[in-house]
């Protein structure tokens, strides 16, 4: 899809409740670089992958950014949020997170331990290539390469979330995960702001 979802997936989207969902962008800092592409899957839905939102504000992706009806879910919330935040001016809002759910149940661990290419593998078998990970995704049609990696960051992080989700039950460890997870907003802002973590010493 070329910058923005269809009216039509965008009422099917909210419709399902919740969904994955991944930014590629061209640089690390979210006020200076620009997301390239959004990609998102619904198992009720499929996958969707929106191009060409570079220096664009896509009205239904910050619609459902913001939707409180639809979860979405994220490897690494903070990252995708800031660069959605300042470059649309959207609220997220019930937003969760993979990685965050994987330091809240093994904490101080290395940090490749939470990354998804390890996750996917430890718990799935599935390999994700990162071979083209940086590669133009500014770019209006994406090679076939940067599609199928593109589909891998989200077409297994709902079964991802609900794995996560079972073993934080199991530990006692949901009520913080859900508290992590109504702070990421505050996060962001805090983040574009210049000020991360201002508990730090």
């Amino acid at each position: 899809m070329a910058h923005d979802l269809t009216l039509d997936v965008y009422h099917r989207l909210t419709e399902s409740g919740r969904v994955a969902w991944d930014i590629e962008t061209n640089g690390l800092e979210p006020t200076r670089a620009m997301i390239g592409t959004c990609q998102l899957h619904s198992p009720q839905v499929g996958t969707f992958i929106v191009t060409g939102v570079a220096g664009r504000i896509p009205p239904l992706l910050a619609r459902l950014l913001s939707d409180a009806r639809v979860t979405k879910v994220f490897h690494h919330a903070p990252f995708d949020l800031s660069f959605m935040a300042h470059a649309w001016g959207a609220e997220p809002s019930n937003v969760a997170c993979t990685k965050i759910a994987a330091k809240i149940l093994s904490p101080g661990q290395a940090a490749e331990r939470y990354s998804l290419k390890y996750l996917m593998a430890w718990h799935f078998g599935l390999a994700l290539d990162k071979k083209v990970r940086f590669t133009d995704w500014l770019a209006e049609s994406l090679s076939e390469e940067q599609i199928q990696y593109a589909v891998g960051d989200v077409i297994r992080l709902l079964d991802l979330y609900d794995l996560l989700n079972g073993k934080l039950e199991e530990k006692g460890l949901a009520e913080l995960y859900r508290e992590c997870r109504e702070f990421l907003s505050t996060h962001v802002r805090l983040r574009l702001h210049g000020c991360a973590d201002p508990f730090s010493y």
